[in-house]
């Protein structure tokens, strides 16, 4: 993580992060075999509206490479707000460059470690199929598949 340093955001700069979110989800709808047109039509504007109706407490961090000042990653962890004791890594993204530097694993620790003092027992990561690829890194913090569930293409997510 040489270079790399995590800082704790706030809702009033979370669109800091606007640009790494569309960038993961560019990578959803291209790796998505059957919802696209879902990713296609997503905005941030949308997304964070979603997060913030669903939690009154939100660990939101970000990442900035240091040398050039750039924001590079970030994850947002919250605690929902209509059901008891239970949090979701909602987003999380790093820049493919800085993948494998420890970063990601450092978010993730960070959010298990707010969820756990938070007395949260029920904490979820939900991952796109398409993106199996990230299972095996999630399975390091003892995340592991639970359920699949199917959607039709026209419903609302």
């Amino acid at each position: 993580m040489n270079g790399l340093e995590i800082k704790q955001g706030t809702v009033e700069n979370i669109d800091l992060i606007q640009p790494l979110w569309e960038e993961l989800i560019q990578i959803h709808c291209e790796l998505s075999p059957h919802f696209k047109d879902r990713y296609q039509n997503m905005t941030w504007d949308k997304r964070k509206r979603t997060l913030l109706e669903k939690s009154n407490d939100m660990l939101f961090e970000f990442v900035i490479d240091t040398n050039n000042n750039n924001i590079i990653g970030y994850c947002i962890s919250t605690i929902e707000k209509h059901e008891e004791k239970a949090g979701e890594i909602d987003s999380i993204y790093i820049d493919e460059k800085y993948r494998k530097s420890g970063v990601g694993k450092r978010l993730v620790e960070n959010a298990v470690t707010w969820f756990n003092s938070n007395n949260i027992e029920t904490q979820r990561i939900m991952v796109a199929v398409g993106n199996e690829q990230v299972l095996d890194f999630y399975g390091k913090f003892d995340f592991y598949p639970a359920h699949i569930i199917l959607k039709k293409r026209n419903d609302r997510f």
